[in-house]
């Protein structure tokens, strides 16, 4: 897709209809065009009439994208959706919903507990900023020795507040933290630890299945 942007200096779009030099000089509301596009052939590019149809949706979603503050990361997560779940091209809305895909709470938590220990090692990866922040607001200390039960109603809160920031920092690289004084790191001891933050995951994680199931 190649179209000319007609807009002006002060639209509040311009951040998606501006062309990107990480895209190749395309504009990310084209980008995605193209995504979708190649996502659904023929029943993508089938729904606009002509030139002036495609630039009335490039006009539009660049609007809507940018009125919800849609970030490059959940624009990835949304087209991931369509990618496995949608059989054909979303509205507006439907893409918005696949962009900021519900998160359960309590899989959240797990997901919480689990990579902060990781994160002491490095190696955590997290699916969503907000599990990310919601994690600090409660601290690693909580989370690596209270069981998931315990945890629950301090979590659901500080989960719920970061969910409704609707956008969030970025998740910071972990910084690796110095050795005691006399003592070094090693990959064993480093092995040993997550070893022993997995094994309290997995009482965590027991812990909020009979919670679960005794509600």
């Amino acid at each position: 897709m190649s179209m000319p942007a007609e807009k002006s200096s002060t639209s509040p779009a311009n951040a998606w209809l501006e062309p990107h030099q990480r895209l190749g000089g395309v504009a990310p509301i084209d980008h995605l065009y193209n995504r979708l596009d190649g996502l659904y052939p023929h029943r993508w590019r089938s729904a606009f009439a002509n030139n002036q149809a495609i630039e009335n949706w490039r006009t539009a979603w660049a609007e809507g994208l940018c009125d919800e503050r849609v970030t490059a990361d959940e624009v990835r997560t949304g087209l991931r959706v369509c990618r496995r779940q949608q059989d054909w091209p979303p509205s507006f809305a439907e893409f918005l919903r696949a962009c900021r895909p519900t998160i359960d709470p309590g899989a959240a938590l797990l997901e919480a507990i689990e990579q902060m220990a990781r994160r002491e090692s490095g190696g955590d990866t997290w699916s969503h900023p907000a599990i990310y922040w919601a994690a600090v607001k409660i601290g690693s200390f909580d989370l690596g020795r209270k069981t998931a039960k315990d945890l629950d109603p301090e979590w659901r809160r500080a989960f719920h507040e970061q969910m409704a920031r609707k956008e969030w920092p970025p998740i910071p690289a972990r910084l690796p933290a110095l050795p005691a004084p006399g003592e070094t790191h090693t990959p064993d001891r480093g092995r040993e630890a997550i070893a022993e933050m997995l094994a309290r995951l997995k009482v965590a994680a027991d812990a909020h299945d009979v919670g679960v199931e005794s509600r």
